[in-house]
């Protein structure tokens, strides 16, 4: 049983395009770095950011600084809570992390099918996009609004 040759680096200079080798070919192409671009810098930054939340616990308080929002208004704002939230998300804290901010789940939820759909872009594959409409942003927009208010109404459980 003879196994395909790989080719070398000086053979795919000379060759013309490169030739799939076990399902896999041997060199990057500029349009293929800039498909997968996006996903790969986004599952960077996603990886950094939760290292970091992971390494400096955000429940200690002024940690990671104050929001502004709340410094201005004495509001909470719909990200109050989040970094709480999503050091708690990284440590398996699920239930404890919906108590900070309830939208934090959701919204993870929409960023890993916003990410698939983008993996599945780079590899030429169909997939569903999450909705990023106008009418969607509207209805988003609503309940940032919505949840602004009841989370600051006195005695409010979904405040941070």
């Amino acid at each position: 049983m003879k196994l395909p040759a790989l080719l070398h680096a000086s053979d795919a200079a000379t060759s013309g395009p490169a030739q799939p080798v076990n399902g896999f070919t041997t060199r990057l192409t500029p349009g293929r770095v800039r498909r997968w671009s996006v996903p790969v810098a986004s599952l960077t930054a996603a990886a950094v950011a939760g290292t970091a939340l992971v390494i400096h616990d955000p429940h200690t308080a002024g940690s990671w600084g104050s929001c502004p929002f709340y410094a201005l208004t004495g509001w909470y704002c719909p990200g109050c809570g989040s970094l709480r939230a999503l050091h708690d998300i990284a440590v398996g804290r699920i239930s404890e992390a919906v108590g900070h901010n309830l939208l934090v789940v959701p919204a993870l939820v929409w960023l890993g099918w916003w990410w698939l759909a983008q993996v599945a872009a780079a590899s030429d594959r169909q997939v569903i996009a999450p909705p990023s409409s106008a009418r969607f942003c509207k209805v988003l927009l609503a309940v940032l609004a919505a949840f602004v208010v009841l989370r600051n109404l006195p005695g409010s459980p979904l405040a941070p």
